[in-house]
């Protein structure tokens, strides 16, 4: 009895004791449960009642200065379907009328359909009637979402400047990339119930929320100048031959973009929003960079305004290599150097200059370094340090050869040229307000910079009207009808990518400048890239500039203003650019062209020395024009001596002048050439 009773206890205690431990690996499980499984099994519960959308916030426009639109967006219905849940609720027929009014073929929406995904597009931002016609067809596993599709009202006007928006709403470029987060808005993330088919509820308390329209940017972009700069630079893209053309419009003293253009020969919607050659790409300037190695030598007071410098009829070897001037010249001061643009001339000053200088100049100016426009992808340029510089590094760059600048790059630099000697940050959003109007971003101009003092930038301002108006200026072509205007012609050849060597046949070709040049309102610069030879600046570029310039002074409301006569205008001593008013009483004939007040002095023969004494420097130059001599000038004002004497017999030496001034002179013009040759073409590097 004993033994049966234990057997029987033995038997019971093993089996509660089994049971115990039945009980404690529940426990763990449920506790595993709950600790480590709960939240994804709560996830799941959840989604077999709840769904989640998301709700697309229209983007905010994009208008001009005066309020244009140039980037809108409008309501559209996207279609998506639920492969699984279509398959095994449609037929091949229900299909097939789906598939025609989405409009494409049967084939292709079911290889849309086939696609290994729970969720798939059947076709984005249709019109909203469109998708009701779709919906009403009651397919399961088919719906519509509201989506804002991007359209530009103007077509391409200012592309790369609005840039692109992409299928999901973000911007990929230009202004709708770089001010994206003001203008995409607050998408909202609904959270909502669904019933047993799985159809959303969309009046539950989970989906109160709108999404927030984006802020409104206004431009400083004027509407018509960037139609004006993009009609006019696409005519002389065809007409010359260019692969493409850029046109930079800047207020110089706030550093408003006014207008940015790029016109391509062959034009591609898509590419032509995405890249922005004005502030990507980079280009060697040429001869533009004349003026600014001018006004860095003034203001290190490395040269003076009436410093002669010979320019070697034409051929001068540095280094081994032969620079080029377009043509022969002997003596050239500062004025006529930026004239007729002597490579020769502008190396020699760059030689006084020095490397150092120079460099330093070049970077207070802005080369070398992004301006800070508020658009993405701004190259910095190409400008090596000095330590690397050879002498006939040196000398190129004087000319714009081994720099390589972007368009805004160098309407800045003359932008500081023409409004007292500062760099200012260019921009082109005025202002970023949000739907109920209230200010969210606005722009104020910047300097960045003094590269220049006031007197300088008005001196070189001055001479830089002498490309325009002078006699051998290489930029006649720039004048623009009741306003006087300054600038300089660049021409450059294209470097071969593969060889690294120049091509001959390739060129860019540019002018930039300002109007009016006695009070600049505009900064505007004209890039032709890949033209032919012949296609100079002064020739292609020129007349896009007058063309342009005429147009916008119009739209602005600029007065206008008679140009002064040519000497009057660009042969004034550095006194006169300051303000100190002449004691003279000289008539106009003292310094317009073709007005020489004395025609042959002293009755000199032939073979003798002419009598210059008295003439004002005009005078005498003409007067040794005519007498084949070279002359070798210091002082300013009316000459009081000469060097032979006149009447003696001509000799190979160029003869001595000493000028000065008196009280009842007028101020002396800008000394001028002392030599000058028959022009010529060349197949080189031209102004």
């Amino acid at each position: 009895m004993n033994a049966q009773f234990k057997s029987r206890r033995s038997r019971i205690g093993v089996l509660a004791f089994a049971l115990a431990g039945l009980f404690v690996l529940a426990l763990l499980r449920l506790a595993a449960l709950v600790i480590f499984d709960g939240p994804r099994l709560d996830s799941l519960a959840r989604s077999e009642h709840t769904g989640e959308a998301e709700l697309a916030a229209v983007r905010g426009p994009i208008v001009d200065r005066f309020g244009e639109p140039l980037a809108l967006s409008a309501e559209t219905r996207s279609v998506y379907a639920r492969p699984a849940r279509l398959f095994a609720g449609s037929t091949a027929a229900e299909r097939a009328r789906l598939a025609a009014l989405l409009g494409m073929a049967p084939a292709r929406l079911e290889t849309l359909l086939m696609k290994p995904a729970p969720f798939v597009w059947l076709r984005r931002r249709i019109a909203p009637e469109r998708a009701r016609e779709v919906e009403a067809l009651g397919l399961d596993g088919v719906g519509a979402l509201s989506e804002y599709k991007r359209f530009y009202p103007e077509s391409d006007l200012a592309a790369a400047v609005v840039g692109l928006a992409g299928m999901d709403g973000q911007g990929l470029s230009g202004v709708e990339l770089q001010y994206d987060r003001y203008i995409r808005g607050e998408p909202v993330e609904l959270t909502f119930y669904h019933d047993a088919y799985g159809h959303p509820i969309f009046d539950s308390p989970l989906a109160l929320k709108s999404p927030e329209p984006g802020d409104r940017v206004q431009l400083t972009i004027d509407a018509r100048i960037q139609s004006l700069a993009e009609n006019r630079l696409a005519e002389e893209v065809a007409a010359s031959g260019a692969k493409h053309g850029t046109a930079v419009v800047l207020n110089p003293f706030t550093g408003e973009v006014l207008a940015l253009a790029n016109v391509s020969a062959h034009p591609d919607p898509v590419r032509d929003r995405l890249h922005d050659s004005a502030i990507q790409d980079v280009f060697e300037p040429g001869s533009t960079m004349k003026a600014m190695l001018a006004s860095i030598a003034l203001e290190d007071h490395a040269i003076t305004p009436s410093e002669m410098f010979y320019c070697e009829n034409g051929a001068f070897r540095v280094d081994g290599r032969t620079i080029h001037d377009d043509s022969p010249h002997g003596y050239l001061d500062l004025g006529h150097i930026l004239e007729v643009s002597s490579n020769i001339g502008a190396s020699k000053i760059a030689f006084k200059l020095g490397a150092e200088r120079f460099y330093r100049g070049l970077r207070t100016f802005g080369l070398g370094r992004r301006t800070g426009i508020d658009l993405p992808g701004e190259a910095t340029g190409i400008l090596r340090k000095p330590s690397t510089w050879r002498q006939i590094d040196l000398a190129n760059h004087a000319f714009g050869q081994g720099v390589a600048v972007t368009p805004m790059q160098l309407a800045v630099a003359y932008s500081a040229i023409a409004n007292g000697g500062l760099v200012v940050r260019p921009y082109v959003v005025e202002s970023i307000r949000d739907p109920q109007g209230r200010a969210v971003l606005t722009h104020t101009p910047q300097v960045i910079d003094r590269a220049i003092a006031p007197a300088v930038a008005h001196q070189v301002n001055v001479l830089l009207r002498n490309v325009v108006y002078g006699p051998d200026g290489t930029a006649r072509r720039a004048q623009v009808d009741g306003f006087l205007v300054a600038g300089k012609t660049g021409t450059a050849q294209m470097v071969n990518p593969v060889s690294g060597r120049y091509y001959q046949n390739h060129f860019v070709a540019s002018f930039v400048g300002f109007l009016p040049a006695n009070d600049p309102r505009l900064v505007i610069l004209v890039v032709l890239y890949d033209v032919g030879h012949g296609h100079f600046g002064g020739v292609v570029a020129a007349p896009v500039f007058s063309q342009i310039a005429l147009g916008s002074a119009r739209a602005l409301d600029i007065a206008s203003d008679a140009p002064p006569a040519y000497d009057t205008a660009s042969l004034l001593s550095i006194d006169r650019l300051l303000g100190l008013s002449p004691k003279s009483g000289a008539t106009s004939s003292d310094f317009l062209p073709g007005t020489e007040r004395v025609a042959d002095r002293g009755g000199a023969g032939a073979n003798a020395t002419p009598d210059f004494e008295g003439l004002s420097l005009r005078e005498a130059l003409a007067t040794a024009r005519r007498a084949g001599l070279n002359l070798s000038v210091t002082g300013e004002g009316y000459v009081v001596k000469q060097t032979p004497a006149p009447g003696s017999p001509l000799a190979p030496l160029p003869v001595k002048l000493e000028l000065a001034s008196v009280d009842d002179s007028p101020p002396s013009p800008t000394t001028r050439e002392l030599a000058r040759g028959p022009r010529r073409n060349l197949s080189r590097r031209v102004p």
